[in-house]
């Protein structure tokens, strides 16, 4: 097999799917080192309450609100660093709004947390994953 020359992707467009866990510092660090200073990042969010389900980006209830605050605090953060970011919120179905936000904005990399869960969290977290990477045509990074 000859895979010929290996040159450098340089990735300009970077989303970074977060959940405001413990395990997002590392799932960012991983998505900046791709991308450096030069990238822009797209931080990315998804709110899964019922009422975000039923009315979409028309809801702003507590958590709602919270989580953009929450992702202006990461954006803030990532700019007193020296990056480029834009804080994204999604509604209702995980998968598909992390997808549907990625392919809008035309990201050329996706980086995700897989979490490590055991159980029933590692059969959700995984099939979010799974889903998302049927429903985008980009290299996903997935950060354990």
């Amino acid at each position: 097999m000859d895979i010929g020359k290996i040159e450098k992707i340089t990735y300009t467009k970077i989303g970074i799917a977060v959940d405001f866990s413990k395990n997002d510092r590392n799932t960012i660090r991983h998505a900046l080192i791709q991308g450096g200073k030069d990238a822009h990042y797209y931080l990315i969010h998804i709110v899964e309450t019922a009422a975000a389900r039923y009315l979409g980006k028309e809801v702003m209830d507590h958590e709602t609100q919270s989580d953009a605050a929450n992702l202006e605090r990461y954006r803030a953060n990532l700019e007193d660093l020296g990056y480029d970011s834009t804080p994204f919120i999604g509604f209702g179905n995980t998968g598909k709004a992390i997808a549907d936000i990625s392919n809008r904005n035309e990201m050329e990399l996706l980086v995700m947390g897989a979490h490590g869960h055991k159980g029933l969290k590692d059969l959700i977290f995984g099939t979010t994953v799974d889903s998302v990477r049927h429903k985008v045509n980009i290299p996903v990074l997935i950060i354990r």
